[in-house]
C-alpha cells in the first residue's frame, strides 16, 4: 500500500515542487530560487536509509527502473542530504543489490557520461557526482561483466578528459558537503583497474589519466585526493602487467628533470604545491605497498621510493 502512495511523488520530474519533508530527515529549503530535486526529496521524506531501502525493495521492477533514471538529475542537487545522502546512496544500493536491470544500468552510464563530458553546472556538483556514480556503474561490470571493451575504453577516456580539464578542486565544505571531482574520478578508475577483463592498453590509459592530475601546480590537495588516486595504481600493480623498469619510468615521468618548476622549488608557490602533491601521492603508494607485505607490490614500492628520493 505504501508503495502506491509514494510512487507518484518519487517519479515526478525534478522541476516539480516536492512534498513536505518530515522534521527528522528534513531536506534543505530551496536554494537560490531552486526547488529541491523532487524524487530525492520524496525519498528523504520517507525517513532514514533503512526506511528508504525498504520502500525501494517493495517497488515493482518497473517502478525501480523508473526511479533510478529519475534520480540522475538529483546528483546535482545543492543539498548534501539529497545529493549524497539520498540520491547517490540509493543509486548505489540499486546497482550493488542488482535491483535494476542491465539495460537501465547502461542507460545510466550513457546519461552520466554525457554529464561528465558537458559543461559544469552552476554549483559544481553535477560532474563530480556523475564520476562517483559512474564508479558504481563500472563496479557492476567488474562483478558481472556486461560491457564491450569499447565501452570500458570510453569510460577511461571520459575520466582522463575530465581530470585533464578539471579546474574546480573544491573538496568538502561544512555548508555544501562534498564535490571532490578528483577523488571521485579516482574511484571510477579504481573500479576499472579491478576489472579482470582490463587489457594492457586500458591499464596504460588509466595510468595516463592519473598522471594528468596527480600533481597539479595550481592547487594543493588536502582532502585525501592523493590516496584515492594511488588506489588504482596499487590494483594495477597486482595484475603484474608492468615490468619494474616501466614502473620506474612512469613515476619518474610525474616530475621530469627538465621541468622549469624544479629550478626554484622553495621560491615558488606553484612548485611547492606540485612538490606537496607528488610527495603525498608517492608516500601513499609506498606506505600501502610496504604495509601489504605482498611480493607483487615490491616494484611499486621501489619506484615510488625512488621518486620520493628524487624530489627536491
Amino acid at each position: 500500500m505504501l508503495r502506491h502512495l509514494i510512487l507518484p511523488l518519487l517519479l515526478t520530474a525534478c522541476t516539480t515542487a516536492p512534498a513536505p519533508v518530515s522534521p527528522t530527515t528534513a531536506a534543505p529549503e530551496a536554494t537560490a530560487n531552486r526547488s529541491p530535486c523532487a524524487p530525492a526529496a520524496g525519498l528523504a521524506a520517507l525517513g532514514d536509509e533503512r526506511a528508504r531501502s525498504e520502500v525501494v525493495l517493495d517497488m515493482t521492477q518497473t517502478s525501480r527502473e523508473e526511479l533510478a533514471l529519475s534520480l540522475l538529475p538529483c546528483l546535482a542537487d545543492p543539498a548534501p542530504i539529497l545529493r549524497d545522502g539520498v540520491t547517490y546512496t540509493t543509486l548505489s544500493q540499486m546497482m550493488r543489490s542488482k535491483l535494476i536491470g542491465p539495460e537501465t544500468v547502461a542507460a545510466i552510464k550513457d546519461d552520466l557520461l554525457a554529464v561528465l563530458a558537458g559543461p559544469e553546472d552552476e554549483d559544481g556538483f553535477a560532474r563530480p557526482f556523475a564520476a562517483l556514480a559512474l564508479a558504481e556503474v563500472a563496479r557492476t561490470d567488474r562483478i558481472d561483466p556486461w560491457m564491450a571493451p569499447e565501452e570500458r575504453d570510453a569510460l577511461i577516456a571520459a575520466a582522463h578528459t575530465y581530470l585533464a580539464g578539471l579546474t574546480d578542486y573544491r573538496g568538502f565544505s561544512d555548508k555544501e558537503g562534498w564535490r571532490h571531482g578528483v577523488a571521485h574520478t579516482g574511484d571510477l578508475l579504481m573500479q576499472l583497474s579491478l576489472n579482470h577483463a582490463l587489457t594492457r592498453s586500458q591499464a596504460e590509459a588509466i595510468l595516463a589519466a592519473i598522471a594528468a592530475k596527480v600533481a597539479p601546480h595550481e592547487h594543493a590537495y588536502i582532502f585525501g585526493e592523493s590516496e584515492r588516486l594511488a588506489a588504482p595504481v596499487l590494483y594495477l600493480a597486482q595484475r603484474q602487467n608492468f615490468a619494474p623498469d616501466e614502473w620506474d619510468a612512469w613515476f619518474a615521468s610525474l616530475w621530469p628533470a627538465d621541468d622549469p618548476l624544479r629550478q626554484n622549488v622553495y621560491g615558488s608557490e606553484a612548485a611547492l604545491r606540485k612538490l606537496h602533491n607528488l610527495r603525498a601521492f608517492s608516500e601513499a603508494v609506498y606506505v600501502s605497498a610496504i604495509a601489504s607485505n605482498e611480493e607483487t607490490y615490491e616494484p611499486l614500492a621501489r619506484s615510488s621510493f625512488a621518486l620520493l628520493n628524487s624530489l627536491p
